[in-house]
């Protein structure tokens, strides 16, 4: 019996010391620079609207229920763009003008894929869906513009990373 509790107690030690390995392993791996996104709002169901409030103003993002798919954004009463999406997103971060929005496409092959959402003067535009696969990004802003980071799931090592252009809504893969 005593035995055993010491077993255990190691164990736990362990996967304590494993945690923590892991947890510096990750952090040592994305650029000096880089934050992790996550969502810090609570997830928006599915006949809710995420509310994202942006320098001109509020965009609401709500389901197509006209079409019964994809995601409806409308800004300043007669802006309107689509996103396809089969879920609610949840908003990562807010970049100057421009939203980033994590998309979840249901699939386990493949659940998120990104999306950036911008709204200025020049009216209310999307960018195409990007990413890897990857269930974990970083952000961190460039001279270019703002790009996010995730792991390389097709090579199986190394990342990718995606460079947005906020005026032309505009993701562009690029080498790091």
């Amino acid at each position: 019996m005593i035995y055993s509790v010491r077993i255990l107690i190691n164990m736990e030690r362990i996967m304590r010391l494993l945690a923590n390995i892991l947890a510096v392993s990750l952090l040592a791996a994305l650029p000096a620079a880089a934050e992790v996104l996550v969502s810090n709002q609570p997830n928006v169901d599915q006949d809710g609207t995420l509310v994202v409030n942006l320098p001109q103003g509020a965009l609401d993002i709500t389901m197509n229920t006209v079409e019964g798919t994809g995601l409806f954004v409308h800004a300043g009463g007669s802006h309107e763009v689509l996103l396809e999406s089969a879920y609610m997103p949840r908003l990562l971060k807010i970049h100057g003008n421009s939203a980033l929005l994590e998309l979840y496409t249901g699939g386990n092959a493949c659940p998120i894929l990104f999306a950036w959402v911008s709204y200025d003067e020049t009216g209310l535009r999307a960018s195409e869906e990007f990413g890897t696969c990857a269930e974990q990004a970083s952000f961190e802003e460039s001279a270019k513009g703002p790009v996010v980071t995730m792991d390389d799931i097709e090579a199986g090592s190394g990342t990718k990373s995606y460079l947005y252009d906020e005026k032309a809504a505009k993701v562009s893969e690029i080498q790091r």
